[in-house]
């Protein structure tokens, strides 16, 4: 049975981690007390999409059947959010909940629908069955394009974070004051908003009756009362006031520009479905310095997952290659035959010139990553900043000496995003160590960007010397030609 709305397969489809369902059968019984209630609640039959498979994280490790494509082609996506719903590298966050919203976004009604009486509600029903942590709630809000509202079926009291069972035992103890019968009949409910305001279709339970106004002189009459009042009183209540605008303005200035929520954010513009801590990628990166004999042409891969590094140097009648593999450091020379002219020695390698190297070169692949996993000391609150004619947060992170730091980030660190789209518009830093005139400022500028397998990586990065005009380097980056 299709979907009551033309050119969709089903009507809802019902995302969860199966580590919800294990305990209790939660969401199962979730499920069937929806459909009944959907019953009751529509004249048509709505075509609900649920996986009963009892083993969480199916094909997590596996390519995306293309079935599951087909089943996303959904009017309505209820996700169960939980403790362990939000979760990058779970099989339903990456493949349904940003698959999802990725495919409502292009398809003829968007992600956002108007309803009949003119708010505005997304296609993304959340079901909130328990408290979940603020980083959790950035990284939905991130996707939504907005705040994470729902309907929660969440039982809470003292030390207690559970969901809400559907025959209660202790209502009254509940915090919320919700129950579950009722909290059914709100998603049906908003769930019929939706397909009202998609159809265009606004039903009536009952007839228009024409309203009358009352005669005036049908209208009681009210003496003049005197509305003055004491001067001391007057005055009371402004200061009461005075005093509760002061206390939000600094519970405000405490809680807003939090640094870990804004890098968050960022980190979702560049890896919207976490993919990080197992990328792979190529990209060709021309290295351009004023005053330079020749520019740098190489080719340069990572390997998250395998820890793996190479970079390949390219010049007209050979390349040159040295990295990382399997824990082993190589470097070799070869013709335009790929033919060996010269393999260096292991112990004649420059292992700390190759491994500053691989670091360097990953962070142009995911700096913000790896700054947030850097153990860098980062600042409790952003400053709002302009870098470069753009309105900015920034952020710092802070070495010192007493954290476990790795090598190349040994070094004060701050950021620059934009404030409008989070994206990464450069950043400051002390020189490396491996550089001459260690311990100078240099700043980037980040310019334009593309998708390199899931993650967002520049078109250019220019660095220069906050005090010497003489240095200037730029860094283009495109794919290379076989990737084509």
């Amino acid at each position: 049975m299709p979907s009551l709305i033309e050119g969709y397969n089903y009507d809802i489809f019902l995302s969860y981690r199966q580590k919800d369902n294990k305990y209790d059968g939660w969401v199962t019984e979730f499920v069937e007390n929806l459909k009944k209630e959907l019953e009751a609640t529509f004249k048509e039959n709505i075509n609900l999409y649920f996986d009963i498979n009892p083993h969480d994280g199916l094909l997590e490790s596996h390519d995306v059947e293309d079935s599951l494509e087909d089943k996303l082609k959904s009017v309505i996506f209820i996700p169960i959010i939980s403790r362990t719903y939000c979760d990058q590298r779970s099989f339903a966050w990456q493949h349904e909940f940003v698959r999802f919203i990725e495919i409502a976004r292009a398809d003829k009604f968007g992600l956002k629908i108007k309803l009949p009486g003119g708010n505005v509600a997304s296609r993304v029903l959340p079901i909130k069955i328990n408290d979940i942590d603020k980083e959790d709630i950035v990284m939905c809000e991130t996707l939504l394009g907005g705040p994470l509202r729902g309907i929660e079926f969440i039982y809470s009291s003292s030390g207690v974070n559970r969901p809400l069972r559907a025959t209660e035992d202790h209502a009254n103890e509940n915090l919320n004051k919700t129950y579950y019968r009722d909290q059914i009949n709100k998603v049906a409910h908003s769930i019929r908003d939706l397909y009202l305001g998609i159809s265009g279709k606004v039903e009536f339970n009952a007839q228009i009756q024409e309203i009358k106004p009352p005669k005036l002189d049908s209208y009681p009459i009210i003496k003049n009362r005197s509305t003055s009042q004491p001067k001391k009183k007057i005055l009371l209540s402004s200061l009461v006031f005075a005093f509760l605008i002061f206390v939000a303005f600094v519970f405000l200035q405490r809680t807003r520009n939090s640094s870990s929520e804004i890098l968050q954010k960022a980190i979702l513009v560049v890896d919207p479905y976490g993919n990080w801590h197992a990328y792979q990628g190529i990209i060709r990166l021309r290295n351009i310095r004023v005053n330079a004999a020749f520019e740098y042409n190489e080719i340069i891969e990572i390997n998250r997952d395998s820890d793996a590094y190479k970079r390949t140097f390219l010049f007209s009648n050979q390349k040159e290659t040295s990295g990382i593999q399997n824990g082993i450091y190589f470097n070799e020379v070869r013709d335009v035959n790929n033919n060996k002219i010269k393999v260096t020695m292991q112990d004649s390698i420059d292992k700390e010139g190759i491994a500053f190297y691989k670091e360097h070169h990953t962070c142009l692949f995911g700096l913000l990553m790896e700054l947030k996993n850097s153990g860098l000391q980062l600042s409790k609150r952003a400053r709002k900043v302009n870098y470069q004619g753009a309105k900015c947060y920034s952020i710092d992170f802070t070495y010192d000496s007493t954290l476990k730091v790795n090598d190349y980030f040994k070094r004060n660190w701050t950021i620059f995003l934009n404030r409008k789209d989070f994206s990464l518009k450069g950043y400051q830093t002390s020189v490396p160590l491996q550089f001459p005139n260690s311990g100078a400022l240099f700043y980037t500028i980040f310019s334009g960007r593309f998708n390199l397998n899931y993650i967002t990586i520049p078109l250019s990065i220019t660095y220069y010397f906050c005090s010497d005009d003489s240095f200037y380097m730029l860094d283009v980056i495109t794919r290379p030609e076989k990737s084509n």
